[in-house]
């Protein structure tokens, strides 16, 4: 009887050091395969929003519509902006969210040597900012293999 006792007074402290009352979130998350097209975004002057991780930094690309009279169907004018910091980026975002706000999709690149740590923080960082929400449809995508979008 004594050795249960001496038992439960070793393991119960190792119990309580390695256990947490922490709730755990997830994001679901849809993996883009080769084969598949996107489901078109709303209808508006923005059609596709990428952010690049690299070495420099975050690398926003913004794919508008060309507005010129003589353009065809989906011609689009690229836009870069680069950061060197997620709070640069999520300003940038805001600009961006601001003058397009029924963009709700973008699509991040991530280097191949991105950390998992820093990819659910980046993730994070598009969705919601301290200034309020920005983008709910995180697209994951592998550089060169960027999904297209249906118009």
């Amino acid at each position: 009887m004594l050795s249960v006792v001496a038992l439960m007074v070793l393991l119960l402290p190792v119990l309580l050091r390695t256990t947490t009352s922490q709730k755990l979130t997830s994001l679901s998350l849809g993996v883009h395969s080769s084969t598949s097209d996107l489901p078109p975004n709303p209808s508006g002057e923005l059609e596709k929003l990428t952010v690049l991780r690299d070495a420099s930094g975050y690398r926003i690309q913004q794919h508008t519509r060309n507005t010129d009279v003589n353009a065809s169907d989906g011609d689009t004018e690229l836009q870069e902006e680069l950061h060197s910091s997620l709070g640069e980026l999520q300003s940038g975002l805001h600009r961006i969210k601001e003058r397009y706000p029924d963009q709700t999709r973008i699509i991040l690149v991530p280097a191949e040597e991105t950390q998992v740590e820093e990819l659910v923080r980046w993730m994070d960082a598009v969705r919601r900012s301290n200034a309020g929400e920005l983008y709910q449809e995180v697209v994951l995508a592998a550089e060169g293999n960027e999904p297209e979008v249906s118009p």
